[in-house]
């Protein structure tokens, strides 16, 4: 009889098993031939428990070897079967993997039997081993075989992103640098895309800005937009309450175009769900009041309807013109293109809307293919935009959990300059923006004064960026072509880490740029 094979750290325990087992047999045979029945008859009942007790410290100890690489080989077969599995695996393939690699691993893997369990969605392997050692001494006593076994499972789990490109579209984005914005974004977003075991595993959103967000005019019966006028921002600039929405519908050649304004502080830095329990948190359709006729030599840059339309009664002051309610009834305002922005109720709502996260390549594509270039820049609200779009709450729901370990929330933010506005010695301090105008302090500041206004926009941008990044979110920013000191550092303190300030000082560094930060969330993605 041969005996199996045994690693030299065993052979000294054979070795002495079987001298204690000769041992016995010798004795055996001298009490065979002793005489004295008493003896012989003691020794019949005692062998074979003896011979038990030898058998089992030898054969017992072997198959404990076996177990122990047994359960190596499956451990290390399972774990380089998982990570061959795809969204296309099945089982019998992950099988051939396991099987295949503890034949070559172990010897006695032709008397194995493997069981193989595949989850394709949960990307893990599960196994177990079976196997029968054919002792060499206990036959004797009638055992045969010892079962050995093993199991082992391994997942390597699915890695989730949620990017939103955050892309600035104002009027100096004109020409080549948003024709290159619209090819780079579009290569990233396909990158991110491309980064999905299974589909809907990366998702991608799309936030173009200028002065203000588009939230889209598909929203307006939304229940976090304000349509019934219950924010206590939303008759700012009217004598009597009215509802923006419908002074909207009863103009001809005109409707919202999805625009909203900044919520008051301090919902307009933070992630608050808008509920209608808390009117400050619900989000107002934009709306530009009719400015007085008086032009813009005086100041006034919106001016789209003429003053002489119900006036009389309601006061002939600048300020009682602009503020009548009854003046939007069955008329057809000015909107044509003037100032870098558009005349109208829709003033400065520029870009187009937010695409919010999705995994599908054409409605990106075709989105980012569409993005204009006019208006101001507004890096507050593109932010905080950029960040709901991320976000589990409503407004945009797509995100997932902010305490998933699976899933990383990423922010790409990109501009060719700083925040913007203009200030103007009228009633109104200002430009219509996403925080009205500036007399109405919702910026912390009544002044009229360009830097004081733009001050405060730096102050909430830096707030967003740093609320954001709390919650969770990783932000990478582009400074693109920005010569500003001020806007530079709000980049460099707005991304997550040093290294993800990016700045790219001509069209191809752009390009340069949105390829580094794919390669890294590629990179990062493979850390979970």
């Amino acid at each position: 009889m041969s005996l199996p094979f045994l690693p030299p750290w065993r052979m000294p325990i054979l070795s002495r098993g079987r001298r204690l087992l000769c041992r016995t047999a010798r004795r055996a045979r001298r009490f065979s031939a002793d005489p004295r029945g008493a003896v012989s008859i003691l020794f019949a009942v005692t062998l074979l428990p003896m011979l038990g007790i030898v058998g089992g410290a030898v054969d017992y100890t072997v198959a404990s070897g076996r177990q122990s690489r047994l359960q190596n080989a499956l451990d290390a077969a399972v774990l380089t079967a998982t990570r061959s599995v795809t969204a296309n695996s099945t089982s019998a393939q992950i099988s051939e993997i396991v099987q295949r690699h503890m034949a070559g691993n172990l010897d006695f893997a032709s008397h194995v039997t493997v069981t193989v369990t595949l989850d394709v969605a949960a990307r893990s392997v599960q196994a177990s081993a079976t196997y029968a050692y054919k002792p060499l001494i206990l036959p004797v006593i009638g055992i045969s075989n010892i079962p050995v076994g093993a199991t082992s499972t391994s997942q390597l789990g699915r890695a989730f992103l949620e990017v939103a490109l955050v892309l600035d579209n104002s009027g100096s984005m004109a020409g080549s640098r948003i024709t290159t914005l619209r090819t780079a974004s579009a290569d990233l977003a396909r990158k991110v895309l491309g980064m999905a075991y299974m589909a809907g595993d990366t998702k991608v959103a799309v936030v173009p800005f200028a002065s203000m967000v588009n939230v889209g005019s598909s929203n307006a019966g939304a229940s976090w937009i304000d349509s019934q006028g219950h924010s206590p921002i939303h008759h700012e600039n009217f004598a009597t309450p009215a509802k923006r929405l419908h002074l909207y519908s009863q103009m001809t050649g005109v409707s919202w175009a999805g625009c909203v304004e900044a919520r008051p502080s301090p919902h307009d830095v933070t992630d608050t769900a808008p509920t209608s329990g808390n009117p400050a948190t619900l989000f107002v359709p934009s709306f530009a009041p009719d400015e007085p006729d008086e032009g813009q030599w005086s100041g006034f840059y919106n001016n789209y309807l003429s003053d002489g339309i119900c006036q009389s009664g309601l006061g002939t002051s600048m300020l009682a013109r602009q503020q009548r309610v009854c003046k939007y009834n069955g008329v057809s305002p000015d909107q044509s293109l003037a100032n870098g922005t558009r005349r109208g109720p829709n003033h400065m709502c520029d870009a187009n809307p937010i695409i919010p996260l999705t995994h599908n390549q054409t409605t990106l594509t075709t989105a980012l293919a569409a993005m204009p270039a006019y208006g101001g820049t507004n890096l507050h609200e593109a932010v905080m935009w950029g960040w709901r779009t991320l976000s589990p709450e409503p407004p945009f729901t797509e995100g997932r959990a902010y305490n998933d370990p699976q899933n990383r929330k990423i922010m790409v933010l990109m501009t060719d300059g700083a925040n913007d506005a203009i200030g103007l010695s009228t009633m109104n301090g200002s430009f219509y923006s996403a925080y009205g105008f500036s007399a109405a302090g919702r910026l912390g500041t009544t002044s009229s004064n360009r830097a004081e206004i733009v001050a405060k926009m730096n102050e909430k941008t830096l707030t967003s960026c740093a609320n954001a990044k709390a919650a969770g979110v990783r932000i990478y920013t582009v400074a693109f072509l920005v010569t500003d000191p001020t806007a530079l550092s709000i980049l460099q303190q707005c991304a997550s880490n040093p290294s993800m300030a990016l700045v790219a000082d001509s069209d191809q560094a752009l390009t340069n740029a949105f390829d580094e930060i794919g390669n890294h969330i590629s990179r990062l993605r493979l850390t979970h």
